[in-house]
């Protein structure tokens, strides 16, 4: 009998063979390139958390007890491992930046630092599977998440990191996105298949959003909208917009460095930030009190080219001269801000190899206190505090300026 249980328990199984799509910056305290199924259970729970806020609204306390059942919490192990099997090739992932600058802009961090990837093109093959205990059922607004039910919950949440997001570091832009090569063994007939059989960017609208209302109705609990401005990132319509470029490439740097220089072009565009921050540099003092480009993500260094020339011109040694030509804006609380603006290249069906370029807004509350820090790297000059963004209208002009540089944006219709 007990050999018969655990054989049951055994069919709960999902084998993913996966396939990195661009670089992949996943790894340990040293920034050595691995496959860590820590920093993938860290992604499965955000995007658990993000279709949950969607159904069950911004109830706190039930969205933990449904996330504590699948992932688990403080009081209560997972019933579902995570397990990520390969060896893949890790080394440069570096580009041109003379032949491929937008690439390179959306990298900037990691090429920066100069770490290490996981390469794109390599294999590897997740699992999740059950543990080999028996787990209590728990209770959310009426409904029963049972271990059989947890599995739904995960290979949704997994669902939505392979079409939607990926995972290690610069994921919000282009890095780390990964794609399931063929259908996995054990996937659960209630979820889409994770595999993509679109073909041009149309399709893959059409297929993202039959897939993602497919997932959401088959959440039990549905509450009615959130605010207008969520508290964390969630799936709704009401506070989430999914878009897909109409355009192609060949390649997956392509891809990224179209979108990358736009993105360049666009911040450079917004020049009241940085005159801003300029003069707080020059003369110790800001006449504005809100950094719109904040709203892009947190830490923002500004460094001023034209102020560091000027002054190493002058004789200013080059480390004192770039110090006082930087200033770093980061919020009041903590060390930074993810972006709400997830940026990603796709892969499309078919033969020749085609890449189109999705675009996801989160509008989510930016910072809890609404405040930001304006920190100048030369210590002479006082820090400033600042307002932060109070609404996503910069974001909202990406997009249209996309629109006016001749793309148009097909908008993944979410009910």
């Amino acid at each position: 009998m007990v050999k018969e249980d655990r054989r049951m328990k055994e069919l709960n199984r999902i084998i993913v063979p996966l396939e990195t799509v661009t670089p992949t910056w996943m790894g340990g305290a040293g920034s050595q390139p691995e496959l860590r199924p820590p920093s993938v259970r860290g992604c499965l729970r955000f995007w658990l958390r993000a279709l949950l806020g969607g159904t069950l609204g911004e109830d706190l306390p039930s969205l933990r007890a449904a996330e504590g059942a699948v992932f688990g919490s403080v009081t209560r192990a997972s019933p579902i491992v995570v397990r990520l099997d390969g060896s893949p090739e890790t080394g440069p992932a570096t580009l041109s930046a003379e032949d491929f600058p937008g690439a390179c802009y959306m990298f900037w961090s990691t090429y920066q630092r100069k770490r290490d990837a996981i390469l794109p093109g390599q294999t590897c093959q997740m699992q999740l599977h059950r543990r080999l205990w028996d787990f209590l059922d728990v209770e959310v607004q009426g409904e029963t998440i049972s271990v059989e039910r947890s599995f739904h919950y995960a290979a949704a949440a997994l669902w939505l990191l392979l079409r939607l997001g990926g995972v290690g570091a610069r994921v919000r832009r282009g890095g780390g996105i990964l794609r399931s090569t063929e259908q996995p063994t054990g996937w659960p007939e209630s979820v889409p298949s994770p595999v993509s059989r679109a073909a041009t960017p149309d399709q893959l609208a059409a297929e993202l959003a039959a897939g993602l209302n497919a997932i959401r109705r088959s959440v039990p609990w549905q509450t009615s909208a959130p605010a207008t401005v969520s508290s964390f990132d969630v799936l709704h319509p009401g506070v989430c917009q999914v878009f897909v470029a109409d355009r192609t490439f060949p390649t997956w740097w392509e891809a990224l460095d179209w979108a990358g220089r736009l993105f360049q072009e666009f911040r450079r565009s917004h020049v009241g930030d940085a005159s801003a921050v300029a003069q707080l540099l020059t003369q110790g003092r800001m006449t504005v009190r809100r950094i719109q480009r904040a709203v892009l993500g947190l830490p923002l260094v500004f460094f001023f080219k034209s102020m560091f020339e000027e002054l190493t011109a002058k004789g200013v040694p080059d480390s004192d001269a770039r110090r006082k030509a930087s200033a770093t804006i980061v919020p009041q609380h903590g060390l930074g801000r993810a972006s709400p603006l997830i940026v990603r290249v796709a892969p499309l069906a078919g033969e020749p190899q085609q890449y189109a370029v999705t675009m996801l807004l989160f509008r989510s509350r930016f910072l809890p206190d609404r405040q930001m820090s304006v920190k100048p790297q030369d210590r002479s000059v006082r820090p400033v505090w600042v307002d932060a963004p109070e609404n996503h209208a910069l974001i909202d002009n990406w997009f249209d300026f996309v629109r006016e540089e001749g793309t148009s944006l097909t908008p993944v219709e979410m009910a």
